[in-house]
C-alpha cells in the first residue's frame, strides 16, 4: 500500500499556540516581564525541536523567578521538569521536583496543584512507575478539568492513553484520544505526541493501514516530526515500522534522517541518540546499531522496545536462537515490569515459536473482583467484543489466536448467562458505570 506522500495536504499552519501549562493566548506571555520572555523563549524553541535551547531557556526562567508574582511565571520551574522529562534526565528532574515539594504553600492555587501532580506523574510514569505516576495525572487530570486548565489537558491524556494502550484496555484508550482529538480542534500547545499516540491506537484497532494518513501527516509535517523526536524517543522507531508494514520506504527513510540530525544537532542528550540508532537500526537491519540503542537508552519501555527489534533481526540466523531467547526473555521481563501487558504478551509469543513458555497477564488490570467470576482474559474478550471487534480482531490486540478468543467468548457467555454477541454489548454498556475511568 502506498500511503498519501503530500507534503502540502499534510502540513499545519505554523503558528504558535496555546503556551504550555496556561490557558491563555500568547498575548500574555508577550508582556515585559523577563521570567515570561524567558518562559516563552524556551516553549518556542521546543516547539521547533530544539530540546538543548528550550531547556537552557527554561532553566533560567525557573532560576530567575517573577518580581511581578505572575502566576503563570510560578509554573516555569514545572516548564523545566517536563522538559528535563523529555531528555530523559532522571535524576535532575527528581532533584527539581523535590525543591519545589519544599517550597510549596498550602495556599498554592489548583492550577499549581494540577500542575505539579500531572508534571510529576508524568516523570514517574516514564521512569517506571507506572502505577503511582498515572494515580498523579489521574487526579491533576481532575483537577484540570474542573477549573478549566485546557492546556494541562493534553499532557495528562497522552499519559492515560499510552499506559492504557500497553496494557491493551482499549476502551480507556480510545477515551483519551477522543479527548485529545477534543483538545486538538482548540490548537492546543504541542500535538505531536497526541498525533502520535491517536496513530498507534489506530494501529491497535485495526492494523497499519488505519494509521497510515496520520503516519504520513505526522512524518510530512517539519515542525510536527521534530517536536516529536525532541519528546518521545520510541516515535521514530514507531514509524518506521510502521512506514515499512505500509510499504512506503521513502516515508521511513525521512524519519530516519530526521532522528539522524536532531541528535547529530544535539548530541548531549543520550535519549535523541538511543532513538536515531534504533530507528536506523531498523531500517538499515543492522544489529550492531540496535545493540548500542539498547545500551543507549535510559527509558525501560523504549529499552525493551529495541531488545525485541533486535530479537527479530537476529531471529533471521539459525545460529542467533539462544540470543533471540535470551533478548526477548530481556524485553519480557522490562516490559512486565512496566506494566506494558500488551507488550509482554506479543514477546510472550514470540518465546512460545522457540518452545518457551513465559506466563503472563495479557489483560488490564482492575482493582477488586471482576464482574460475574470473569477471569482476565476474559475479561478482556468481553470488554473488546462489546465494542464490535471481530474475533480476529480481538485476536489481534490481546496477541492470541482467534480460536482461542472463542473459547474465552463462550466461557463469557456461560458465566453471564448471555446467548450472543448483542446480548453481551448491551449488558456491558449497562456495566459500564463501574469501569469508567
Amino acid at each position: 500500500m502506498k500511503i498519501p506522500w503530500d507534503r502540502k495536504r499534510n502540513t499545519l499552519q505554523r503558528s504558535f499556540p496555546q503556551q504550555p501549562f496556561v490557558g491563555n493566548t500568547d498575548d500574555r506571555l508577550s508582556s515585559s516581564c523577563k521570567t515570561a520572555s524567558l518562559f516563552r523563549r524556551s516553549a518556542l524553541a521546543w516547539y521547533s525541536g530544539r530540546l538543548d535551547a528550550g531547556l537552557r531557556y527554561a532553566a533560567a526562567a525557573a532560576a530567575r523567578g517573577c518580581e511581578e508574582g505572575h502566576e503563570f511565571c510560578e509554573l516555569t520551574p514545572f516548564w523545566h521538569i517536563a522538559l528535563l522529562t523529555k531528555a530523559r534526565d532522571f535524576g535532575t528532574a527528581l532533584q527539581a521536583i523535590d525543591l519545589l515539594g519544599n517550597r510549596r504553600d498550602r495556599s498554592e492555587s489548583q492550577l499549581m496543584t494540577a500542575t505539579s501532580l500531572i508534571i510529576r506523574g508524568e516523570l514517574l510514569f516514564v521512569m517506571g512507575c507506572v502505577d503511582e505516576g498515572l494515580a498523579e495525572v489521574d487526579a491533576g487530570l481532575r483537577l484540570a478539568e474542573g477549573h478549566d486548565a485546557r492546556s494541562l489537558l493534553p499532557t495528562g491524556y497522552v499519559v492515560m492513553a499510552t499506559a492504557a494502550l500497553r496494557r491493551a484496555d482499549m476502551r480507556t484508550c480510545l477515551h483519551y484520544v477522543d479527548k485529545l482529538t477534543g483538545e486538538a480542534l482548540l490548537g492546543y500547545f504541542g500535538q505531536a505526541a497526541g498525533a502520535w499516540v491517536t496513530a498507534q491506537a489506530a494501529e491497535a484497532r485495526g492494523g497499519v493501514d488505519r494509521a497510515a494518513d496520520l503516519v504520513a501527516g505526522i512524518v510530512a509535517n517539519d515542525v510536527v516530526l521534530h517536536q516529536l523526536l525532541v519528546s518521545e524517543p520510541a516515535a521514530a522507531s514507531w514509524l518506521v515500522r510502521a512506514a515499512r508494514a505500509l510499504g512506503a520506504d521513502d516515508v521511513a527513510e525521512t524519519a530516519v534522517r530526521a532522528a539522524c540530525a536532531t541528535s547529530e544537532e544535539q548530541p548531549e542528550f543520550s535519549v535523541l541518540r538511543g532513538a536515531a540508532l534504533h530507528a536506523a537500526g531498523l531500517l538499515e537491519e543492522d544489529a550492531g546499531k540496535l545493540h548500542e540503542a539498547a545500551n543507549t537508552y535510559l527509558d525501560r519501555w523504549c529499552g525493551a522496545s529495541v531488545r525485541e527489534d533486535l530479537a527479530g533481526l537476529l531471529s533471521k540466523r539459525r545460529s542467533e536462537r539462544n540470543n533471540v531467547i535470551s533478548t526477548l526473555e530481556s524485553a519480557l521481563s522490562t516490559y512486565t515490569a512496566v506494566g506494558a501487558a500488551r507488550d509482554a504478551s506479543r514477546v510472550a509469543n514470540k518465546l512460545r515459536n522457540y518452545g518457551v513458555r513465559r506466563g503472563v497477564s495479557r489483560t488490564v488490570e482492575r482493582e477488586g473482583h471482576l464482574p460475574h467470576g470473569l477471569t482476565n482474559t476474559e475479561f478482556a474478550v468481553a470488554e473488546l467484543v462489546s465494542q464490535g471487534y471481530t474475533n480476529n480482531e480481538v485476536g489481534r490486540q490481546l496477541f492470541i489466536s482467534r480460536h482461542t478468543v472463542a473459547f474465552h467468548l463462550k466461557k463469557v457467555y456461560q458465566k453471564m448467562n448471555l446467548t450472543s454477541r448483542v446480548e453481551l454489548a448491551a449488558k456491558w454498556k449497562a456495566m459500564q458505570w463501574r469501569h469508567e475511568p
